[in-house]
């Protein structure tokens, strides 16, 4: 990754020197426009005249994901690479640039907002809690489910955000977002989602050629009857169909489980006969086979194929063929008498039930797997106390989601079975989307070849479609428009895009929607949450898609330890650099990420931690070198996930006099909000002065202390959280805490804040808005002297080398709580940095001062790649 101004260099390596070597880019010429598949040449420079030190150069001023080759000789490849380039960000009436790593986003589900007119005051939270971006879920049509994912209609503006009198429209939108960037120097974003559609929507009724139906994609015919097969078996455990058979319609415990594998193993399936779509006709082959040695032609077959079944393409029951000259190739009778002939025609039968029993224990092998899937989602749905607890089977919450559409009149299996045959039927009956857990990214698990839906390995969403792109666009035009205009009217609002499960987007497809969104906002913001589980695969599509930031989520960490680790990992360079050259080697590095401590996928960290927890993870979260976020609802402490798909209920709004308790308004001490302000502003601080160099210190169990560094001029800020990932009401906590060094000079305290509490009164959820815990609050300090602290007392101290440090003894840390020093060299190390700055300088002048401002004056303008 790099940025846009620089100067991006090709150099020959020593086992390149003297070689007819080539660079080609399809980074466009000045004048020319991006062509992803256009490379041109680029033209080397030799400023010695010797070949010494040829280079070639591209000047850096288009953001993007841009790819280059090496060749030699004849277009002999010898080497290729990616090269993404972040955009530049801007915001305010003057435009001031708002650098990735000062990034302070926020995630509201846009459907809790309201109409409108409304949204300034709920978005006026945000605001006064310190982020610089919004992230806005889809803006468009729901679908049926309600899920702020599965959209009805990707070009139409959600018509709950109108009202009786007056409807607005996305000019209305563009607008706000416009007043936000100037005024209240926020920047917009939002989803793009590309892999589905919700099942209710109209275009798709009108062009089911756009889904994964089993009329264009026959292969899941099977899976489909299993689906079905398994939607009746739902209704009738409903109706306590099964319930002397150990099965209520009430699961509750491992017994109904074994009632419902058996039943399923030794009924369901065995009805269903599902190994038959894979099978031969084998009498019907033996007659042919035998026609053809009576009545054929008698001669040789030079075939050296092995005999195999070929599947029917319409998957029809026994189907399946062979190849005819391959058989005849295989058995040949002795003689042309009849015995002969039948002798050899029984040895064919052999062969082909052989082939047969493969197949069927191979659909064994997959029934074994759909069976311990279908248990697997029935237990986490209704048993397991991290489920969602659904209850009892009814027709609103079946056995299990199913996995493709019907909107015809329920029958009786055996008469649904024929209509998979009948094309105005079967084009209806639509694959549903999901994810798959432990696939890999890159395959499209609905395609043929893959066995996903009939093992029952997706995890469902019932509501949506999966939608079926193809490898072009003349393979679903309306499709690859439909979605195009989508990404023409999302570029020209917003300033960035977060894309919804990218990990299961086919990469060629959201390589060409987002070249359609760039050519419209060269600058354009690019958020991905990908769940590859590998960071090789990752860069896999941050490097073709030019992701400019990857979502890390900070509720992956299981305790503290973890936390910190993440930082470490995703949060910046380890400390130690002296100085940064001005020009470097470009080499491969870890995504960019916008760490977040809580995404509206996952749980309140209320629920899996503790209320306490908010406001010290929040802080670890922001001192990472990156882009940082969080999702409304978790400043004010709402003690349960928002759901995406249940939740109506509107976000507060903000009101600086409102009473704590009135759920429909927050101010400044309604949860951590104050707390998040201040970490905000911090967070933009660093990132904006260049603190870009990250240590982590786990000083015990729940306390992490994290250093962010300016390598320019040695100054610090060390933040130091006390986690409660733990209740402190039900948990043991040391009351004795070890102390800390900080070397240095403590210039000041930059904050020291704790969560309190007010009250103990239980938790109402309210009817009409998402209201958090009104009687926690932060109590802070900001900007006070060492000596007035009333966290820790700190003893002036030096070591055997005479470096002046400081002992931090914690005298009132609890749970919840956090202090953040700001801290510079001590005077001695000052004046033997400024003695080697003097001596380096005759190397570079970059070395000559660590100011702020002369470091932002003497910034690197170019990179090196080397070969």
């Amino acid at each position: 990754m790099m940025g846009l101004g620089y100067e991006l260099q090709f150099r020959l390596g020593p086992s390149l020197q003297g070689k007819d070597i080539h660079v080609h880019t399809n980074y466009p010429a000045d004048a020319e426009v991006f062509d992803r598949h256009h490379f041109r040449l680029l033209e080397w420079q030799d400023p010695a005249g010797d070949d010494s030190d040829r280079y070639c150069k591209i000047d850096v001023q288009l953001s993007g994901s841009f790819q280059f080759y090496v060749s030699h000789g004849n277009n002999h490849k010898i080497g290729m690479g990616f090269i993404v380039v972040d955009p530049i960000l801007h915001v305010g009436h003057n435009n001031q640039v708002l650098p990735l790593d000062c990034i302070c986003a926020q995630t509201f589900l846009s459907k809790c907002l309201g109409p409108l007119d409304e949204w300034e005051d709920r978005l006026n939270v945000a605001r006064q809690s310190g982020y610089n971006m919004i992230h806005f879920t889809p803006l468009q049509t729901l679908g049926q489910s309600r899920s702020c994912y599965s959209l009805a209609d990707q070009l139409e503006l959600n018509p709950d955000f109108s009202r009786p009198n007056k409807t607005h429209t996305w000019s209305d939108v563009a607008r706000l977002v416009e007043k936000l960037k100037k005024e209240w120097n926020i920047l917009c974003i939002t989803d793009v989602v590309y892999n589905h559609t919700a099942a209710n929507s109209y275009w798709l009724k009108k062009h089911p050629e756009c889904s994964y139906n089993i009329l264009n994609s026959p292969h899941l015919k099977p899976a489909w009857l299993l689906d079905r097969a398994l939607y009746h078996f739902s209704r009738d455990v409903a109706r306590g169909t099964y319930q002397n058979r150990g099965l209520p319609a009430n699961i509750e415990n491992g017994n109904h489980l074994d009632a419902l594998r058996t039943i399923i193993w030794e009924e369901i399936y065995p009805a269903l006969r599902l190994w038959e779509f894979y099978q031969l006709n084998v009498n019907k082959i033996v007659n042919e086979f035998r026609d053809a040695l009576q009545y054929g032609e008698k001669k040789k077959c030079d075939s050296k194929q092995p005999l195999k079944i070929i599947q029917d393409p319409e998957f029809k029951r026994h189907g399946c063929a062979v190849n005819m000259s391959v058989l005849l190739k295989h058995f040949v009778p002795r003689g042309d008498r009849p015995d002969e002939i039948e002798e050899c025609c029984s040895l064919v039968r052999k062969k082909l039930e052989e082939l047969n029993m493969e197949h069927h224990q191979e659909m064994h092998w997959h029934q074994e797997q759909a069976v311990n899937c279908t248990l697997g989602t029935v237990s986490y749905e209704r048993l397991v106390d991290y489920g969602p607890k659904l209850g009892p089977v009814t027709e609103k919450n079946p056995l299990v989601t199913r996995y493709f559409t019907y909107e015809f009149e329920v029958l009786p299996l055996e008469q649904e079975e024929p209509m998979m045959y009948q094309p105005e039927k079967a084009v209806y009956f639509m694959a549903h989307n999901g994810w798959v857990m432990g696939d890999d990214p890159l395959r499209n698990f609905a395609d043929p070849g893959s066995n996903v839906y009939l093992r029952r390995e997706l995890i469902c969403w019932g509501d949506s479609v999966k939608l079926r792109y193809g490898k072009k666009p003349e393979d679903c035009p309306y499709l690859w428009a439909h979605m195009q205009k989508y990404t023409e009217i999302t570029a020209k609002i917003f300033y960035g895009v977060r894309l919804d499960n990218c990990h299961s987007t086919p990469i060629r497809i959201a390589e060409h929607m987002l070249d359609t969104a760039r050519r419209i906002r060269p600058n354009l913001y690019v958020v991905a949450e990908l769940f590859t589980g590998s960071e090789e695969m990752d860069n896999v599509f941050v490097t073709k898609l030019g992701i400019s930031s990857l979502i890390r989520e900070a509720m992956s960490a299981k305790d503290s330890h973890e936390e910190g680790r993440l930082v470490y990992r995703f949060g910046g360079l380890p400390v130690g650099s002296f100085a940064q050259q001005p020009v470097k080697p470009l080499i491969p590095k870890i995504a960019h990420a916008l760490f977040m401590d809580v995404t509206h996928d996952n749980e309140s960290s209320i629920q899996c931690r503790s209320v306490y927890d908010a406001l010290p993870s929040a802080t670890i979260v922001s001192m990472a070198c990156c882009a940082s976020g969080s999702t409304m609802g978790y400043d004010y402490l709402v003690p349960h996930q928002i759901s995406v798909v249940s939740e109506e209920r509107r976000y507060p709004k903000y009101n600086p006099n409102t009473i704590p308790k009135y759920a429909g308004e927050l101010n400044q001490e309604s949860g951590i909000i104050a707390g998040k302000n201040a970490i905000n502003k911090l967070h933009r601080e660093l990132g904006a002065n260049a603190f870009y160099q990250v240590y982590v210190d786990q000083v015990d169990e729940d306390i992490v202390a994290i250093t962010r560094h300016c390598p320019n001029n040695h100054n610090s800020v060390v933040a130091v959280s006390r986690t409660a990932f733990r209740d402190p009401a039900t948990s043991f906590y040391k009351s004795d805490l070890p102390s800390m060094c900080i070397p240095g000079q403590i210039e000041e305290i930059v904050m020291e804040a704790k969560t309190a509490l007010r009250a103990a009164d239980p938790y109402k959820k309210d009817t009409y808005s998402i209201n958090g815990l009104p009687d926690y609050t932060v109590q802070i300090r900001e900007h006070i002297q060492l000596k007035d602290s009333n966290f820790v007392k700190a003893d002036r101290t030096s070591n055997d080398r005479n470096e002046f440090m400081y002992e931090i003894k914690f005298e009132n840390f609890p749970p919840g709580s956090i202090i953040i020093f700001r801290v510079s060299l001590d005077p001695k190390a000052q004046e033997t940095v400024g003695l080697l700055r003097h001596h380096l300088i005759q190397f570079s002048p970059h070395y000559k001062s660590g100011s702020i401002a002369d470091m932002k004056a003497q910034s690197p303008l170019s990179k090196i790649f080397r070969q």
